[in-house]
């Protein structure tokens, strides 16, 4: 991931690599392109595509309490299963997805976690 600009005084500047992590000095990929071109127009763009997955599933499951929501994310995650999606939500956020106008029936107050 990376990006080439034009900066304002007509020098070009390449930022990233091919390394997947670096903490060395500032990221400037992310600056240049979080400054919406107030720092340099942008001319190209290198990008990490990832393939669309043939099959895709969902889950969701109610907990008596958040810690248990907790431990169960922990344990998906060292067996290894591939997870593209997760959020767990506590009994308050789902009452107040309850209380919001929409098309689909209410859930159960409790913990629930939300996987894809």
């Amino acid at each position: 991931i990376g990006t080439t600009a034009v900066l304002a005084d007509g020098s070009v500047m390449r930022t990233g690599g091919r390394a997947r992590k670096s903490s060395a000095g500032y990221d400037l990929t992310r600056l240049l392109v979080g400054s919406e071109g107030t720092l340099g127009v942008v001319t190209e763009v290198q990008l990490r595509l990832h393939p669309v997955p043939n099959a895709c599933s969902a889950a969701v499951c109610t907990f008596d309490s958040l810690e248990g929501g907790a431990m169960a994310v922990a344990a998906i995650l060292q067996c290894g299963i591939p997870v593209a999606k997760c959020e767990l939500l506590d009994a308050s956020a789902i009452s107040a997805f309850n209380n919001y106008p929409k098309e689909v029936p209410d859930l159960e107050v409790v913990p629930t976690l939300f996987l894809e």
